[in-house]
């Protein structure tokens, strides 16, 4: 009797195994997944209008013997005070996309696994590895504004500032006149005049050998009569500077967006800075293609819910006054349509890509 429980026993073990082992044989199909609750959050993307600004800031530096440049060299109208002007040399326009907290959507179900999205969270993939590409541009900051340094006239006269010819003692000694020494500094500019003159004439009786060591000495004494006239007329400072601005249309209002500000006076301003003048970003928009989306999308009906847009075609034009700086024609997210895929090409047979910029389809394949 023992050893028949035995025998029963063994047999239904082998029984029980080999029911387990035929179980776990059975695999689900590749395109077979098992249902995900919840979901995936994602964004469509919204163009932003990036503005890269070139400007250039030129300060005229008055010189520190202005008052005597008609006197003693017979200039007219040399600059009492410091200047400063701006222009607007260079613009540049591009896009890219950021989240648009108005198309903010859930992806439910199996498909949500295949979904591919960027660092921010905005639709860039479904069933296809895609990349976020370049970063976003950075937006630059403004300039500061400089003082004028204290060592603009370092070298106000080639001679002593005191009366006696021998400076070591003081003791006794006066200091010249502001006006004394421009005089000598007049005196010296005649004198490199003539000494410039004589020598494109060929006067000196030992010349250097080459032209190119006779040219060094031309240009040497150029740029010392310019040092001394400027000390008279002042002196021109040129710098250029980069600046970047961030427009985020609204999608409903195309016009009075103000990019930044301007002033002759003191550059490239902040939007909040009413100092400046407002420089205008307007929007073009083409109201043919948006009506047809409208239309062709209507009446889908889906039942996974994925979205994209389909952009319009926008005239950007940036404007001051009523000077264009820039225009281009771009493709705004935010004036298109919201349409959704059709469930047969979220079966995940297809792979599709999506413009990061603007939420519009790119490429649709096959794995």
């Amino acid at each position: 009797m023992r050893v028949l429980t035995v025998l029963l026993l063994l047999a239904g073990m082998v029984t029980t195994n080999f029911n387990l082992s035929a179980k776990d044989d059975k695999k689900k199909p590749a395109n077979e997944l098992t249902a995900v609750a919840g979901g995936v959050v994602y964004a469509l993307p919204r163009t932003v209008i990036h503005i890269e600004v070139e400007a250039e800031q030129v300060k005229l530096i008055h010189g520190p013997y202005n008052a005597f440049a008609s006197k003693y060299l017979g200039i007219s109208n040399a600059p009492k005070t410091d200047e400063e002007n701006w222009a607007i040399t260079n613009v540049r326009m591009d896009t890219y996309g950021e989240p648009d907290p108005n198309a903010v959507y859930k992806a439910t179900g199996n498909i949500s696994t295949l979904l591919s999205l960027s660092e921010d969270g905005v639709l860039l993939g479904i069933n296809s590895e895609v990349k976020s590409g370049a970063g976003k541009p950075v937006t630059t900051m403004f300039p500061s504004r400089q003082a004028v340094a204290d060592d603009n006239w370092f070298d106000l006269s080639m001679h002593s500032f005191l009366s006696e010819k021998d400076s070591t003692k003081r003791a006794g000694s006066t200091f010249k006149s502001f006006e004394e020494k421009a005089a000598e500094a007049a005196s010296d500019i005649l004198k490199l005049r003539k000494r410039k003159a004589l020598t494109l004439a060929a006067k000196y009786d030992k010349l250097p050998p080459d032209g190119e060591a006779y040219k060094v000495m031309i240009a040497e004494l150029d740029k010392i009569i310019g040092d001394y006239v400027s000390l008279f007329v002042g002196r021109t400072v040129t710098k250029k500077y980069q600046l970047a601005f961030d427009v985020v249309p609204d999608g409903k209002s195309n016009k009075g967006l103000v990019a930044f500000r301007f002033s002759q006076n003191a550059g490239v301003l902040p939007e909040s800075n009413v100092s400046g003048k407002p420089v205008m970003l307007e929007i073009e928009t083409g109201s043919e293609l948006k009506q047809k989306s409208d239309a062709a999308s209507a009446g889908e009906v889906t039942t996974k819910g994925i979205y994209y847009r389909v952009p319009v075609v926008a005239q950007v034009r940036l404007l001051n006054g009523s000077e264009v700086l820039a225009q281009s024609k771009m493709a705004v997210a935010q004036f298109g349509t919201i349409a959704t895929l059709p469930d047969g090409l979220l079966s995940g047979e297809y792979a599709i890509e999506f413009h990061p910029a603007t939420g519009a389809i790119k490429k649709i394949g096959t794995n």
